[in-house]
């Protein structure tokens, strides 16, 4: 395992021995929101475009999930479901060895996305973690 791997568990472990929950969901969700910038502005930039010339909400959801594989529409959710962890840190640390609380990073990720498309406050909610051994992460939006 690679330093800067140890270095991620080390602060998740701290983060659970001395952040309060709230604490913990906004330090990582803030870490994520930085990170869709960071690494996937064009898919902001492309969403934007795709709401811009949708319909409505419903039309844009429709197109969002033809074009982005990870990302379901159905009457009754929208989710995001990934099979592994995308993140180029965490990605690589064996399931089991990091706490569930870096999943928030993913939460934010999701937020910044839709918030920064639909100008709109939105709600995201894990519902599967990898982390916590399910065999996929499953994120909820509600908008």
């Amino acid at each position: 395992m690679k330093q800067y791997e140890k270095m991620m568990i080390n602060l998740m472990e701290g983060f659970d021995q001395h952040l309060e929950p709230e604490k913990k969901i906004l330090l990582l969700e803030e870490c994520g929101r930085k990170c869709i910038h960071d690494r996937r502005e064009k898919l902001i930039q492309d969403a934007k475009l795709l709401y811009k010339n949708s319909n409505d909400l419903k039309d844009f959801l429709v197109k969002l999930s033809k074009i982005y594989e990870s990302f379901h529409v159905t009457d009754e959710e929208i989710v995001f479901i990934w099979d592994k962890c995308y993140c180029p840190i965490i990605g690589k640390i064996p399931v089991g060895k990091i706490s569930p609380t870096i999943c928030h990073c993913s939460q934010g990720w999701v937020k910044e996305l839709f918030e920064s498309v639909t100008e709109k406050s939105v709600e995201v909610i894990l519902e599967e973690t990898i982390t916590k051994g399910n065999s996929r992460c499953k994120l909820k939006v509600i908008l």
